[in-house]
């Protein structure tokens, strides 16, 4: 009857280009779905054939249009033929050929009409053993189609279409070797304060969490592959403050207080969970917080590069208490310009990660080379693990695609790759690298795990390996570097911005006794502001912003309070005071530069002060002339560089200087002498008058 079935379907595949020549116009997966109906596929199963199996397609067909469709059938189809390269799947996946759609080998009629906007589930099954067309090893094309009656006539409202590998009872061909990265890496998280901007990467390490799920993946693979772990130091560092508990900070502008986190067990759990996972695999820790690599040796930051690297290995080699490797890189998007090739390899990496098109072969080849090729720079060759990008499309579907279609993608690429030269054996080795942010969902997961612990045609080989092996014979161009690529990088202003924290932060630590419980914190604050995430993230400038503000409050807690002065002495001291609100004792020289030439000062010694603790310093000076005096005050470090923004002091001159009193105390007794005189003379007149006799009496 599935005989008579498969006939039937080949006299209906001869009709249908006829009929929809008249109805509807061909049409591919894209426009097809958008038009009238839309198919949902939820399961298929086997993700791979083989002799004895039921081939089962269910999931939902859904109308999407604005009209009623009526006669509804669904149909199963199976191409007669394998395919023949991998250009011909990318071709059949893309919608851009409907020949291989093939035959019809099973088919279900939909009762009644389907309104616009309904939803109906199917179901199609048929035993592999009854297929025909299935003989050798290679790549299928199966198509789920549904055909019905609308406005426009009868034929087909849409089509999704997928592949099925088929693998006979007897093998007749070698597997190619598979090698297998495996990346956990989260956004910065942690501010420069200590405080978190939310709690999302609690959310990421929960077990359903992205992180957890990625990690449970690679646990289970991790058992029967030899996994290469990509880590981001940071994201360890993070989980590990996390788990004794952190504090979320309130979202910018709110009035309410930072809060408590909610993940510290999450945190604490997931990084036992990861020791575990990659207790038999090889660790790489990346440059600590992933940072931009060709971004910041553009802009003359290849020191930071050098300081994240080693931070990196320090962070992951304590918190997993094991051996990690930290001569591999691997730059955003796969691609790095000839010059960062070169500064990366010397600062003493020894592999890079790129995607396979960035040193493509210089012929066309009709197979998938083993990815591995010799990166010559002026400072020494670098090992290139080249990926190939397919796979890491395929792996890269979200949640808005159609999971178990992406993970079926991937299947039939690895098996494609074998079917190109089935005879060539693990010797051929390609490499496998998720997203560097991968969040695959749960169905993508499993059947990309289940496949590659099953499937024949691949052959687990270890990073390691692939990296100390010779390349192929096979002539590739120099690194590219695309211009899009470079269009995503971290922009120079950005980084320039990023580059004056530093001197910031010198400053600050030279004033403190115990620079190293503050300035590694910094340090790392501002290596987190150069990491790859922050390529597409507006949250960037606010991030950067919010740290420098960190930087700004810790330099203003070692601070001169103002103050207003009456100097009331040729000479003596000013009482200025120097008020220190840090947890820590800290060591700081003193300047006052008189505005006016009426007061000198003299020089001070530096000045230590205790943690939370104010300092009363007698600065000498000298008065020269009266009046208001505007002193400028700067903190110094014991370097003698500006430390924070200067102070003006008003300090009131109420005595004279030596000239000027001189000159008084002359004047005064000038004027007592005069008045001396004058009283003199009046006295003396007064007697001459009182002893003369009144002549005109007589």
């Amino acid at each position: 009857m599935i005989r008579a079935a498969g006939r039937l379907g080949l006299a209906l595949l001869v009709a249908t280009p006829f009929a929809l020549g008249l109805t509807l116009a061909p049409v591919g997966d894209a426009a097809a779905d958008s038009h009238l109906a839309r198919i949902e596929l939820r399961t298929l199963d086997p993700a791979v054939g083989g002799p004895g199996a039921m081939l089962r397609a269910a999931g939902v067909l859904r109308v999407t249009g604005k009209q009623v469709l009526t006669d509804v059938e669904l149909r199963l189809r199976l191409s007669r033929t394998r395919l023949n390269s991998r250009g011909e799947l990318a071709a059949v996946s893309a919608g851009r050929t409907s020949s291989r759609d093939g035959a019809i080998v099973a088919q279900q009629q939909l009762p009644g009409r389907l309104a616009a906007g309904s939803e109906t589930a199917f179901e199609l099954a048929v035993p592999l053993d009854d297929v025909p067309t299935l003989g050798e090893f290679g790549v299928h094309v199966l198509s789920v189609e549904a055909v019905a009656s609308s406005r426009n006539g009868f034929g087909r409202v849409t089509v999704v279409r997928t592949f099925l590998p088929w693998v006979p009872a007897e093998r007749d061909f070698k597997p190619t070797g598979f090698a297998w990265l495996w990346p956990l890496l989260a956004a910065p998280v942690r501010l420069a304060d200590g405080t978190y901007a939310d709690d999302r990467l609690a959310t990421e390490l929960a077990t359903e969490g992205r992180l957890g799920r990625v990690t449970a993946a690679g646990a289970r693979l991790g058992q029967q592959v030899p996994l290469t772990w990509l880590v981001d130091p940071a994201l360890l560092e993070t989980a590990q403050d996390m788990s004794d508990g952190y504090t979320v900070a309130s979202a910018d502008g709110a009035a309410e207080p930072a809060v408590d986190g909610a993940g510290a067990q999450t945190a604490g759990s997931w990084l036992e969970r990861f020791r575990s996972a990659s207790a038999l695999g090889t660790v790489v820790s990346l440059p600590y917080a992933d940072p931009d690599v060709v971004a910041l040796r553009r802009a003359d930051l290849a020191t930071d590069l050098m300081a994240a690297r080693g931070l990196g290995e320090t962070v992951s080699t304590a918190i997993l208490d094991r051996a990690v490797s930290s001569n591999v890189a691997w730059p955003a998007d796969g691609y790095a310009d000839r010059a960062t090739l070169r500064t990366l390899r010397g600062m003493g990496m020894t592999s890079v990660i790129l995607d396979a098109r960035a040193v493509p072969p210089e012929l066309d080849l009709s197979f998938t080379p083993t990815g591995r090729a010799d990166i010559r720079t002026a400072n020494g060759e670098l090992a290139g693990l080249l990926y190939d990008p397919v796979l890491t499309d395929a792996l890269a579907a979200g949640a808005d695609e159609q999971p178990l279609l992406a993970a079926q993608r991937f299947v039939a690429e690895t098996a494609m790759i074998t079917a190109e030269q089935p005879g060539f054996g693990p010797e051929r080795v390609v490499l496998i690298a998720p997203p560097r942010r991968w969040s695959p969902p749960a169905e993508l997961l499993d059947r990309v795990v289940g496949v590659s612990l099953q499937a024949p045609w691949l052959a687990p080989v270890a990073v390691d390996d692939l990296a100390a092996s010779p390349p192929p014979e096979i002539d590739r161009d120099p690194a590219r570097y695309p211009r899009g690529v470079r269009r995503d990088e971290l922009p120079l202003p950005y980084l320039d911005a990023v580059r004056d924290l530093r001197p910031r932060i010198a400053t600050f630590g030279a004033v403190l006794t115990e620079p190293d419980t503050v300035l590694p914190g910094l340090d790392a604050a501002v290596l987190r502001l150069e990491s790859t995430w922050w390529r597409e993230r507006g949250e960037r400038l606010s991030r950067l912003t919010g740290t420098r503000g960190h930087v700004i409050d810790l330099q203003s807690r070692v601070k001169v309070l103002p103050g207003s002065y009456t100097f009331g002495s040729k000479s003596g001291t000013i009482p200025l005071t120097i008020s220190n609100e840090l947890p820590q004792a800290v060591v700081v020289d003193v300047r006052l530069t008189p505005l006016t030439p009426r007061l000198e000062i003299g020089e001070v010694q530096p000045v230590p002060i205790d943690a939370q603790s104010n300092v009363q310093v007698e600065v000498p000076a000298k008065a020269v002339a009266n009046g208001l005096v505007l002193v400028q005050t700067t903190l110094r470090t014991p370097d003698g560089s500006a430390f924070g923004d200067p102070v003006q002091l008003r300090v009131q001159v109420t005595q004279y200087g030596t000239v000027a009193l001189f000159i008084t105390i002359g004047a005064a007794a000038v004027l007592l002498a005069t008045a001396g005189v004058r009283l003199f003379r009046r006295a003396a007149e007064s007697r001459r008058t009182a002893e003369e006799p009144d002549g005109r009496a007589s």
